[in-house]
């Protein structure tokens, strides 16, 4: 493993390390490998623990939270509290080590009896049985990517990191940046197209677009005729409302919640037929837009528009496809990541889809972030969307 003629970093003529690298671009192609690429990695460090993260992406697409041996218990008690306390993070911070590719040793950034009298270590790194530290700032957020660090751990009793922990993180970083800029390059890619190719008039769902007082500003055919029924479903004052004083109420929460950026889903009864016999429901899917999304439809208006609202034609026919034939057969989706996806449809929260898969909400993130690059979308309302129109029917 060792070899002390390579000191450049990026350079790497260590023959074990040289498979790596090739599983770590690869990652940039199929994101599914990335948990493999760093469990690898981890051994190549004699690690116990690693991460590779992106604490606050500004873009959907960019969010990374790669973990080995990490507990949910972790990740939760870290999200929820230890972060504000960290002192590796803080004394970095203060420091001003977090540059673009500056490696250091944890020793180095705050001393170690320093650490072992705070609450951070005490409350959280003993018990976690964490110690030694070797770290990376592989994006600063002012270059190319976003914040992003790598981080090697190993557990109390073993070894600190010391000079060869460096020479290591130098030769990866740069194949590790490398690779994360090709990975959201080619998602970027991916979903400029797919956005410009929705047309789900001609696909059973109809369209409406709303405006941050929940005004429509575009609706596109189906819509229309939806609404031209009126046997659930109205258009009045510019509003979508539903015709039964509770699911008008539901419907007017579901488009603010959607304005503050919190999608959800609804059924809206229909009146009943001639025969007396009740029909199915619609059923409506409300996603928030970004400000500086593309329009998110062909011939949609450049007035802005907060909230893309979904109501699928209950009279038309199924596609013919499932869920399951979406995400296995067209996109290569894991039964862990469809689970994500089948809660996001029903309306629930990446909050809420934790707390029913007893997940920490970081690793419905990554799996949301995995869904997103392997479908090319950008975010809940493309993903939504895209599995509407190839093959999900609803609640």
């Amino acid at each position: 493993m060792r070899n002390k003629k390579n000191t450049h970093p990026g350079v790497v003529t260590d023959s074990p390390l040289l498979g790596l690298l090739g599983d770590i671009y690869q990652a940039a192609l199929e994101p599914e490998r990335w948990p493999d690429v760093i469990a690898r990695m981890s051994q190549s460090f004699e690690a116990d623990l690693a991460c590779i993260y992106t604490p606050f992406p500004a873009r959907p697409e960019h969010a990374l939270y790669l973990t080995h041996n990490f507990t949910r218990e972790m990740e939760e008690a870290y999200g929820a509290y230890y972060h504000r306390i960290d002192e590796w993070t803080g004394h970095a911070l203060r420091q001003q080590r977090y540059i673009q590719g500056h490696v250091a040793l944890g020793e180095e950034i705050v001393a170690q009896a320093e650490l072992r009298r705070s609450e951070f270590y005490n409350d959280f790194l003993k018990p976690h049985d964490m110690e030694w530290m070797v770290t990376t700032a592989l994006f600063d957020g002012k270059t190319e990517g976003p914040a992003a660090h790598m981080t090697f751990t190993r557990h109390r009793g073993r070894d600190a990191y010391d000079g060869e922990g460096k020479r290591l993180i130098h030769l990866l970083a740069p194949h590790v940046r490398r690779a994360l800029l090709t990975h959201w390059r080619l998602t970027e890619a991916r979903l400029g197209g797919e956005a410009r190719e929705a047309a789900l008039d001609h696909l059973g769902y109809g369209v409406l677009l709303l405006d941050e007082t929940g005004r429509a500003v575009y609706l596109n055919p189906l819509a229309e005729s939806l609404l031209r029924r009126n046997d659930g479903l109205a258009l009045r004052d510019g509003q979508p409302r539903a015709e039964h004083g509770n699911d008008d109420q539901a419907l007017a929460r579901l488009v603010r919640q959607a304005v503050l950026g919190v999608g959800g889903g609804l059924s809206v009864a229909r009146r009943a037929g001639a025969d007396g016999a009740p029909p199915p429901p619609y059923r409506l899917s409300a996603t928030p837009i970004r400000l500086d999304s593309p329009p998110p439809l062909p011939g949609a208006p450049t007035v802005p528009a907060r909230v893309l609202l979904l109501a699928r034609d209950p009279d038309r026919p199924a596609a013919g496809h499932d869920l399951a034939a979406f995400a296995h057969a067209r996109h290569h989706i894991t039964a862990a990541e469809l689970r994500v996806l089948e809660l996001l449809l029903h309306g629930l929260a990446p909050k809420a889809i934790a707390e029913r898969l007893d997940l920490g909400v970081r690793t419905v993130r990554s799996q949301l972030s995995s869904l997103y690059a392997k479908t090319g979308t950008r975010g809940q309302r493309e993903l939504v969307a895209l599995a509407l129109r190839q093959g999900w029917e609803g609640p």
